[in-house]
């Protein structure tokens, strides 16, 4: 996130209409790799897209730097298949144009694949299982999935204004990563929820592709919304832990058309220690600060969990026997194919990933910028 140090945010608070966010006061400007940005201003709409370009995101960094160094972004290719052949390998696609799929093909001495822990992972598969193309990957491809331990408690305070749809998404947490709670290691962060409905209604021509009497009913809710903030009163109690990266990602067949999916294996037993004591430390930090805290009830009935930050599935290991990918993210059995993203990392951080990644990453262009591969 980019901040501008003179934009003074207390003025700025939803509970001054007089003077709310707004997307005039970003002050734009030109970043390290020459692309345009503008400071934060305090939208909230971080988890959609911030209107005023204030994230840090890859289109904004590491992409306009490797395009800057001949690099080139071909977007909208699925990726199909990966083969060795003669030296490198041959990278097989197909392009999505126009409702279709048109398919192609590139070489390279080289492969990086990047496609996240279900992505990378399930590539990896169709390859090794379905195409057979890299027969010998590690039969650890698929293993030690973990779901970070996220968790998500949201509750209300019906007299009190918290503001979830104002600020940063995530702006402090608290570190229990010590063990301290019953063993268990996690940390707890505040949580933001996007003003999605306002930020609809504020699109220009809001009923130009619509009916008159659904223009005048969104018209209607639009004056009421004007400069409020619907979820100002629910505090979104947001988690993550070191669960028991057990999961096991597989192949399976679909019915009745018989195509391939990823299957996810996930046994809650071993992480569910970690799971209810972040529960708890949601229901007292709540209680503490009189709030009425709703516990999904997805978990309550079902111990279903959603996660933002999969890891696991082409682990780093120091063998084939334990991992899929050696300290330098290279596959073993298959020089020169790489795998750097979330995929390789063996365990949960319990806190959030990204910047691990990234260094692993960076780690892994280091090695092969310095071995000239």
């Amino acid at each position: 996130m980019t901040f501008d140090p003179d934009y003074d945010s207390t003025t700025a608070n939803p509970a001054n209409p007089g003077d709310p966010a707004n997307v005039a006061k970003s002050k734009r400007f030109q970043n390290a790799q020459g692309v345009e940005q503008g400071t934060c201003v305090h939208l909230g709409n971080c988890d959609i897209g911030c209107d005023v370009d204030a994230r840090n995101t890859l289109d904004r960094n590491y992409l306009p730097w490797a395009e800057k160094h001949h690099a080139e972004v071909r977007a909208l290719h699925l990726v199909t298949n990966i083969e060795p052949l003669d030296g490198g390998y041959k990278v097989s696609f197909d392009r999505l144009e126009h409702g279709t799929r048109v398919p192609g093909s590139h070489t390279a001495r080289l492969v990086i694949v990047a496609a996240g822990s279900l992505g990378s992972t399930e590539l990896l598969l169709r390859c090794r299982d379905v195409i057979g193309s890299f027969p010998a990957i590690s039969r650890c491809l698929g293993s030690r999935w973990s779901s970070n331990g996220d968790f998500l408690t949201p509750a209300l305070y019906p007299d009190r204004a918290v503001h979830p749809s104002f600020g940063p998404t995530i702006t402090c947490a608290i570190d229990f990563l010590d063990g301290s709670q019953n063993g268990q290691e996690f940390w707890i962060e505040d949580g933001g929820i996007p003003n999605v409905l306002a930020a609809m209604l504020k699109q220009e021509g809001i009923g130009a592709q619509r009916g008159a009497m659904a223009q005048t009913l969104l018209m209607s809710i639009h004056h009421l919304l004007q400069g409020a903030e619907p979820a100002q009163n629910v505090m979104p109690w947001f988690a993550q832990g070191v669960d028991a990266a057990d999961g096991q990602l597989k192949l399976a067949k679909k019915f009745p058309t018989g195509e391939w999916s990823l299957d996810l294996g996930w046994d809650i037993k071993k992480s569910k220690a970690v799971m209810d004591e972040i529960i708890r430390m949601h229901l007292r930090l709540s209680a503490a600060t009189k709030g009425a805290p709703l516990v999904p009830v997805t978990w309550t009935l079902f111990n279903y969990l959603i996660t933002p930050h999969p890891l696991g599935g082409c682990n780093v290991g120091t063998t084939a026997d334990d991992g899929v990918v050696n300290h330098a993210a290279e596959v073993f059995g298959y020089r020169n194919l790489y795998v750097c993203d979330g995929s390789i990392i063996p365990e949960a951080l319990g806190v959030n990933p990204s910047r691990t990644i990234a260094a692993l990453a960076e780690r892994t262009a280091n090695i092969i910028g310095d071995e000239g591969r």
